[in-house]
């Protein structure tokens, strides 16, 4: 098939069609109308887009100046269009150079605090760092993991970034760079290395003032550098843009900084609007054939530790009689012997109280000299578990005797206080050793926070799956697996506080949760049959002038069916056999000169040219510039032979014109 097509622009075919769509006209008309239509769209769009100097004047002024309006395509319209909150020069920079001992020996970090394009604050660290963390870093001795110190950055209302002392339990996302975790691992994982250091440091900068955007990140090997500027004095673009009638305010959308359950909020508030929009863009690429076709091929999962706080209530108790030898008074107490123990007991005087103990009956037991009626033992200790007494009570009734006057007793270690004596109601005013009877009874109440921890290992299945690779995984942040392959990087330990009714209790773990993601399936996509069509369809394909005949397989249930086809071809115009150009050319002074002289003496003749290829206008007109002088005027130029004479002179003017080698070399 010999078929001529002219050359086309994209950018112009896009604006013809714009052209066409907001006319307001449909396709309706002849081919010939169509033709006119896009042959003025192209022409007006050339006109204003068609050269450096007009699109810099027609789109990117506009754009990025309040003063300069924007103009529709055929200029009769014009409206602001200043981006909202353009890019500034870069507002932080991040330097890092590591050690041999793999730690960073120097970190510099620059901020243009102003956003007016000049650094106006640098700060470098004063020790080095050997950790990373998503908020702060850690400092040990260089090469180890000893003498550490933990460091958080923090940031006021200007952005000014700075650091600060902080225990390793206020920092989260923490691994460890230096040689004693593994070789090479800053200059192995400098991009993660960096954008972690550098993710902190916005963080503690939007902490300060959430005022500050992000609008472009990048990096190198060693820096990384931040673009944006200060949105509290930015105007919004809904009062020229009617399609951003309802975009949010500068101050509502950095509230969302510090409500980030509002934006979540206020995101599904919108899809959910949107979803049901055919014209809409949540619509159009949620529903999109990219999108369904991606469906099974990249899966994300978590492995998360799920840890609740369970608080119950327990009691222990028991009772009995028992009888007492005393000369005179009955006293009670809880002793606590510990946490974990707690002992009922009673003690005999005389009427000179405690000072008196064991008066006429010389039954001192030994120890703090009380009798124990019981001795209680909680449960041991367990670092899951927080326990509380709530109550430790003692009671004795019905103590009565001869010689003794009828009474009782009660005593609670939570209440009284443990080893506070208590006296009970009876006494025993007879001459001599009393030996009274009685009944006793205790209760220990025990409230107890029991840590409770299960993994919720939402990856087990994809794990399992010998179809599926591990493509990257994150542990508590840290980048441990990236691109199909483990970067080194071995996350800190991780402590988390939880509250109970008891108490607070921090809970320590290697990892809190792992997020990854796997591609499952083979990636090779099978386009043989789309070829087989292909190949068939063009190979048999005939242009008869006004129609396109071609031949057609086309793959069913039952294997490939033959068939044929006709597409109906308009008129087309003689399309020619090149770019119509033309040659201009423009004196030049040229001043040079060598040990011989000026070299407008050594050359003949002595006036040299500047030469240009231009490309003809639609009336086959050359667009010369000033002063030049046309040499060829339009038509279809060949200029190889002289573009390969220039470009040998310019080869053969480096050789070895005297062969000092004393060897003939080849041209």
């Amino acid at each position: 098939m010999k078929t001529q097509f002219g050359r086309w622009s994209a950018p112009i075919a896009a604006v013809s069609m714009l052209l066409l769509v907001t006319a307001g006209g449909g396709l309706a008309g002849t081919t010939d109308d169509a033709k006119t239509a896009g042959t003025a769209g192209a022409q007006g769009a050339l006109s204003r887009f068609g050269s450096s100097d007009a699109a810099n004047r027609n789109l990117s002024q506009p754009l990025t100046s309040p003063t300069k309006l924007m103009q529709t395509v055929d200029g009769s319209q014009s409206f602001p269009a200043n981006i909202t909150a353009p890019a500034s020069a870069r507002f932080l920079e991040v330097f890092i150079q590591p050690s041999a001992t793999g730690d960073l020996q120097k970190v510099i970090i620059s901020q243009d605090l102003d956003t007016n394009g000049s650094f106006d604050s640098v700060y470098t660290l004063p020790q080095p760092v050997s950790g990373v963390c998503g908020n702060g870093y850690i400092s040990c001795d260089q090469g180890t993991w000893t003498g550490c110190r933990s460091f958080r950055w923090s940031a006021g209302p200007d952005g000014r970034i700075a650091d600060a002392p902080a225990s390793i339990t206020d920092l989260g996302g923490c691994y460890c760079i230096n040689k004693s975790c593994g070789s090479n691992l800053v200059w192995s994982n400098s991009a993660i290395v960096l954008q972690d250091l550098g993710g902190g440091i916005v963080n503690a900068i939007h902490n300060g003032n959430s005022a500050f955007t992000i609008t472009n990140v990048s990096y190198d090997t060693t820096t990384i550098d931040y673009f944006g500027r200060v949105t509290g004095s930015t105007t919004t673009a809904a009062d020229s843009v009617g399609s951003l009638a309802t975009s949010p305010t500068v101050s509502t959308l950095t509230g969302y900084y510090s409500n980030w359950a509002g934006l979540t909020g206020a995101r599904d508030s919108v899809a959910m609007a949107q979803s049901g929009d055919p014209q809409s863009l949540y619509y159009l690429l949620a529903n999109s054939g990219a999108a369904t076709q991606a469906n099974g091929k990249m899966s994300t999962c978590a492995i998360t530790r799920n840890s609740t706080i369970q608080t119950t209530t327990r009691t222990l108790n028991d009772s009995g009689t028992s009888q007492v030898c005393t000369d005179h008074l009955i006293f009670i107490q809880v002793h606590k012997v510990s946490d974990a123990e707690y002992q009922f007991q009673y003690l005999d005087s005389g009427p000179g109280g405690p000072g008196a103990a064991h008066n006429n009956c010389g039954d001192n037991p030994g120890g703090n000299g009380w009798h124990t009626i019981r001795d209680v033992a909680l449960s041991p200790p367990d670092p899951n578990r927080m326990e509380k007494v709530m109550q430790a009570n003692l009671t004795l009734s019905t103590i009565t005797g001869p010689g003794c006057s009828a009474g009782s007793g009660s005593v609670d270690g939570i209440v009284n206080g443990f080893d506070t004596p208590v006296q009970t109601s009876t006494a025993c005013p007879a001459s001599g050793a009393q030996f009274p009877t009685f009944t006793w009874s205790y209760t220990v109440q025990i409230k107890a926070d029991q840590y409770v921890e299960g993994v919720d290992n939402q990856c087990a299945t994809l794990e399992s799956d010998a179809d599926c690779r591990l493509q990257s995984e994150t542990v508590d942040g840290v980048q441990t697996f990236a691109n199909f392959n483990a970067t080194g990087l071995t996350p800190l330990p991780g402590c988390r506080t939880f509250t109970g009714e008891v108490d607070t209790n921090t809970v320590c773990r290697d990892w809190w949760q792992k997020k990854r993601t796997y591609v499952c399936g083979s990636q090779t996509y099978d386009f043989s049959a789309i070829g087989t069509r292909f190949g068939t369809v063009v190979t048999s394909s005939t242009d008869n002038g006004t129609s396109l005949d071609f031949q057609d397989k086309r793959l069913g249930a039952g294997g490939w069916n033959a068939a044929n086809g006709s597409i109906a071809l308009p008129g087309r115009d003689p399309a020619a056999t090149c770019e119509q150009a033309c040659k201009t050319r423009i004196p030049k002074d040229d001043t040079q000169v060598t040990l011989s002289g000026d070299v407008t003496t050594m050359r003949n003749p002595a006036t040299s040219y500047d030469f240009f290829y231009r490309v003809c206008d639609q009336n086959g007109q050359c667009p010369a510039g000033p002063g030049e002088e046309v040499v060829k005027e339009c038509q279809c130029i060949n200029e190889f032979a002289e573009a390969a004479t220039i470009i040998q002179t310019l080869r053969t003017a480096g050789k070895d014109t005297i062969c000092t080698t004393g060897t003939k070399k080849p041209l």
